[in-house]
């Protein structure tokens, strides 16, 4: 099959604060026509952000592609003693890791599996975390009843309720959310629009958090499942904290000392014989010589 999925667009990274609000947004139920759907976005965007997703994993996109969604059988859960309780369900917010397999991918691996463990967010009720999020997601999930699919491991993560009928989340709708939020914390805070983001800038976002945290660029390959450093063209230069600290390190050391070139001579021998000519240079020599000075060499086998 043709890869259908689109390039890759140059889209600004979501900063922690954004998925913020979007768990503020859910949280505040009296302001929201839609709570499930404000919960289940917030959820999602938590996990597009920590496993650096496509669109195509955590939302319906248009098109036919490679990439799978995700559902509910993708998401493992184990304690912090390696015990896996994904089918536990009253012990679940137990916890200590979540593993998402992707199993089918735009660069052809199939079955890729990622783990995070819990952040101990502590900033105000702790919602940016990847198992705290993959948990109530699971949790929200399980408290609706008839679920149209063939059976609750086959349920795609981006499903929410709306009212007695139930429908998966679609890119367009992940967007809308995007820019609203973004325009709501504005260009002062943000230094872009709602024009300069879209729904890939949850993958750009993650690379951009983990780069920032000074985490290794071959560990940022593997967790966002990158096969080379690709990702760092979504490693934006304009940001600020991007540089923060490099001026007090380019101190460290207020003098350092060039190692001077090495000069050859003809007492080197090697390759300069006694006329200061080179082999690898003279036109003037024949037989053996003159095979060394091209690259030659004569010919033998190992029966001889």
């Amino acid at each position: 099959m043709r890869n259908q999925d689109p390039g890759e667009k140059q889209q600004r990274a979501l900063p922690v604060c954004v998925y913020r609000e979007f768990h503020r947004m859910a949280a505040d139920t009296n302001e929201s026509p839609a709570p499930d759907l404000d919960k289940a976005l917030a959820q999602l965007m938590t996990l597009a952000f920590f496993f650096c997703m496509r669109s195509c994993e955590y939302s319906d996109v248009q098109g036919e592609r490679k990439t799978k969604l995700l559902c509910v059988r993708n998401l493992r859960f184990f304690t912090s003693n390696n015990r896996d309780i994904t089918k536990d369900t009253e012990h679940l917010h137990l916890a200590e890791t979540v593993t998402v397999t992707f199993e089918f991918q735009k660069r052809d691996v199939r079955d890729d599996i990622i783990s995070h463990q819990r952040s101990r967010d502590t900033q105000g009720t702790g919602d940016m975390c990847p198992v705290r999020a993959a948990v109530q997601l699971i949790q929200r999930l399980r408290s609706y009843a008839n679920l149209p699919f063939t059976s609750f491991q086959d349920t795609p993560l981006n499903t929410v309720k709306s009212g007695d009928a139930y429908y998966t989340i679609p890119s367009s709708l992940v967007l809308q959310r995007i820019r609203v939020v973004v325009d709501l914390l504005g260009f002062e805070q943000l230094g872009f629009t709602s024009a300069d983001v879209g729904t890939h800038s949850n993958r750009s976002g993650g690379a951009m958090g983990m780069f920032l945290a000074g985490t290794p660029v071959y560990t940022i390959m593997l967790m966002g499942r990158w096969s080379s450093d690709a990702f760092m063209r979504y490693i934006r230069k304009q940001v600020l904290q991007l540089s923060h600290g490099i001026s007090s390190k380019m101190l460290t050391f207020d003098a350092f000392y060039t190692v001077p070139n090495f000069a050859h001579s003809h007492a080197d021998g090697g390759f300069v014989n006694r006329e200061g000519i080179t082999l690898a240079s003279s036109t003037h020599l024949s037989g053996t010589h003159a095979n060394m000075s091209r690259g030659l060499h004569t010919a033998f086998h190992l029966n001889h």
